[in-house]
């Protein structure tokens, strides 16, 4: 026989419901009787679950709930150098009823921030006092240590990191923007010695670039002993499309002693550079860069052969150097009489 005492009672109904139709009764007699015997049996069923559900709520039960810590009001002048955890883990006995509401809707549990050691388990067995029927067997972590430092405010940089991919031809003209360029942070002394500058973890990435760039990007902090003034900055960037240019430059030397003349072999460089559409015809009337060897660098060589320095001189415009040939020139110094 079945140990499941809902079982066996839905057994012993079932065994007084009538089947079919016996012989010579008629037909709407038989249907009527079954339609009664199913009732019955609904109505006896209902009741079975519900005394089986009474018998067993009243039954003990052990529990374990994570309750939220609600920290109190700290002082306008002071901040938390340490976390506090955010839930304390509660084992608790009773019976069904209210450890089911317990687990729905758990009670948060007060930290008082004037103490520096708050004994959680009293905090925990206060709280459950309300709770008929209910006690509290564990808390854990039983003890937290509430440390409060002055709390100061610095203003630091923003870094942010981004990967541009742009169309073929097209570049920036200019460094990106960012608009704040800085932020202010809040916190306790200690935790602020440390505090130099603002990074965004995330690196901003676009790709398939040939238009200006306009993005708002997001500030996260996963500091929670930390508080910051902005939670977003914009970065703007404009961009264009280049086209190829070259410009040969004589070669000079800096720092030359009196007396001293040296001469190259070739005497320029071709300079190859990539320039924006729209500054194309202005650069023409212009030279934009120098090609320089410091005089120590001769000094320094024993080839004969030297690489010179380029320099660019025109910055209002957005050159960017390919290449330059050729790569090394002879030299000859001449001494004057």
């Amino acid at each position: 026989m079945s140990d499941n005492p809902i079982q066996n009672i839905k057994d012993r109904i079932l065994s007084y419901v009538k089947k079919g139709t016996k012989p010579g009764e008629d037909d709407d007699d038989g249907k009527l009787v079954t339609k009664e015997s199913a009732l019955v049996f609904v109505f006896a069923y209902v009741i079975a679950i519900s005394l089986w559900f009474a018998v067993n709520l009243n039954g003990i039960f052990n529990i374990t709930i994570n309750m939220p810590l609600e920290v109190g009001d700290i002082p306008n002048d002071l901040a938390l150098t340490d976390n506090l955890p955010e839930f304390v883990e509660v084992s608790l006995t009773g019976t069904a009823l209210p450890l089911i509401n317990l687990y729905n809707n758990p009670p948060s549990i007060p930290v008082d921030v004037d103490e520096s050691e708050v004994n959680l388990f009293n905090q925990v067995r206060q709280q459950m006092n309300s709770y008929q029927e209910v006690e509290v067997s564990k808390v854990e972590p039983i003890l937290v240590t509430v440390n409060l430092e002055n709390k100061i405010t610095k203003k630091v940089p923003i870094r942010l990191n981004w990967d541009f991919e742009f169309e073929s031809r097209f570049g920036l003209i200019s460094n990106p923007v960012i608009s704040p360029d800085s932020i202010s942070v809040t916190g306790a002394v200690s935790q602020m010695n440390e505090v130099t500058e603002w990074v965004i973890d995330d690196t901003l990435q676009i790709s398939g670039i040939k238009d200006d760039i306009a993005e708002v990007v997001s500030i996260s902090n996963d500091n929670p002993l930390l508080s910051i003034s902005l939670n977003e900055l914009s970065l703007t960037a404009n961009v264009s499309e280049f086209t190829e240019d070259e410009v040969s430059v004589y070669i000079r030397t800096r720092d030359l002693p009196r007396g001293q003349n040296i001469t190259y072999n070739p005497s320029s460089i071709v300079i190859k550079y990539d320039v924006p559409l729209e500054q194309f015809s202005e650069i023409q009337n212009e030279t934009p860069y120098v090609v320089y060897v410091p005089y120590r660098k001769i000094l320094e060589d024993e080839t004969g052969f030297v690489t010179p320095d380029i320099e660019l001189i025109a910055t209002k415009y957005a050159l960017k150097l390919r290449s330059f040939q050729p790569k090394a020139v002879a030299y000859f110094s001449v001494v004057d009489q």
